[in-house]
C-alpha cells in the first residue's frame, strides 16, 4: 500500500494565513478600545473565528456542500443548456469524489490549532 505523504507546505501556509487573520482581528478590537478589554475581546473573537473557519473548511472538504454545487450545475444545464460540468470526466459522482479526496490535505487542522491557541491566550489573559 502506498504511503500518503504529508504536505507540510500546505500546513505551514495555512498556519501563516490563520495567524495573519487572527492578529488582524486582535488588532482591530484592541485598537478600537486601547485597553485590556479590547485585548480580551480580540483574542477571544479571533479564536472563535478561526475555529469556525477551520470547522467550515473541514465540513466543505468532507463534501457537505457538494449537493448544492451539483444541484446548481443541473439547474444551469436545465436553464441554459450545455454548462461545463466537472463531473463529466468521471463515470460516476462517486469516482469524482474519490479522485478529489486523493489530492486534498487536512490543512484545516492549522486553523483549528491556531484558533485554539488564541482561545488559550484569552483564558490566560482572563486569569491574570
Amino acid at each position: 500500500m502506498k504511503e500518503k505523504r504529508i504536505n507540510w507546505k500546505a500546513y505551514i501556509i495555512a498556519a501563516i494565513i490563520s495567524l495573519i487573520i487572527g492578529v488582524a482581528i486582535f488588532f482591530i478590537f484592541f485598537l478600537q478600545t486601547k485597553n485590556m478589554y479590547g485585548a480580551f475581546n480580540g483574542t477571544a473573537f479571533a479564536g472563535v473565528i478561526l475555529l469556525s473557519l477551520g470547522g467550515l473548511i473541514f465540513i466543505s472538504k468532507e463534501g457537505f456542500f457538494d449537493f448544492a454545487g451539483y444541484g446548481f450545475r443541473q439547474l444551469g444545464t436545465m436553464i441554459f443548456g450545455k454548462v461545463p460540468n466537472a463531473y463529466n470526466d468521471y463515470p460516476s459522482y462517486r469516482d469524482y469524489k474519490q479522485e478529489q479526496r486523493k489530492g486534498s490535505s487536512n490543512y484545516f487542522i492549522s486553523f483549528l490549532i491556531v484558533g485554539a491557541l488564541f482561545l488559550l491566550a484569552y483564558l490566560i489573559l482572563k486569569l491574570i
